[in-house]
């Protein structure tokens, strides 16, 4: 069948839902001066699209491993992140080529863009180390090194997993393709109610909002809760 192109990875379609549905909720009076068909029916009605989501991409075994591959994901490259900060205190930065892309690249969680830049930076390091510093610098490249080979791991773990799921099934890309059409229509209204009005709730209904909540609730969230 056809399918849309969604802006987060399957298992983060039901958490990114949720993030919009708090703020619908939180505007639905708003929604409902404007379109009246924007109502507590609605509301529930996003809630079950959202819970069946999740029963499809989360629920069972392998549901739980994604999940906790997720949460490990983050909190690696949030180690990555204070590895950058170390970087910093103890290597010449301004010999690094591209420095500030490759912290940007780390700080926005982009684990597929991480992946890609890394071994360039790791090269560009060991070409710079300083000799008066030189044991406590290599030993900031060796943790730089391990994260990356674990969190290539884990990505090549995390796409087997989500290959086992049945992702590529007819039924789970037409539950997904409603529910992304829904998060849609809730996002275009909340967008035309307050571009001019409101712009801090604007940006709430905005995919790249919901893409840092996404990559936030994975950082921040317990393993419990996630699992």
């Amino acid at each position: 069948m056809e399918t849309i192109d969604f802006p987060f990875s399957f298992d983060e379609m039901p958490v990114a839902a949720k993030f919009l549905l708090d703020s619908y909720t939180r505007d639905m009076a708003d929604f409902n001066r404007m379109y009246p068909i924007f109502d507590e029916t609605f509301k529930a009605r996003v809630s079950e699209q959202i819970q069946r989501a999740k029963e499809y991409v989360n629920c069972g075994p392998e549901g739980v491993q994604i999940q906790n591959l997720r949460f490990g994901i983050y909190k690696r490259i949030e180690s990555l992140n204070n590895m950058i900060l170390e970087v910093q205190d103890n290597f010449p930065v301004s010999r690094i080529n591209e420095f500030d892309q490759i912290v940007e690249i780390i700080e926005k969680k982009d684990l597929k863009a991480i992946l890609t830049v890394i071994p360039k930076f790791i090269v560009q390091l060991e070409a710079n180390i300083p000799r008066e510093n030189a044991e406590v610098t290599q030993t900031i490249i060796e943790k730089i090194l391990t994260l990356f080979q674990v969190l290539k791991l884990n990505r090549i773990e995390l796409n087997r997993l989500l290959n086992s799921r049945g992702l590529l099934k007819e039924e789970v890309f037409r539950c997904l393709n409603h529910l992304w059409a829904t998060m849609q229509d809730i996002m275009e209204i909340g967008q035309d109610l307050y571009r001019k009005s409101d712009p801090m709730k604007c940006v709430e209904y905005e995919s790249n909002y919901l893409k840092m909540k996404v990559k936030s609730f994975w950082l921040h969230t317990s393993q419990d809760l996630v699992a």
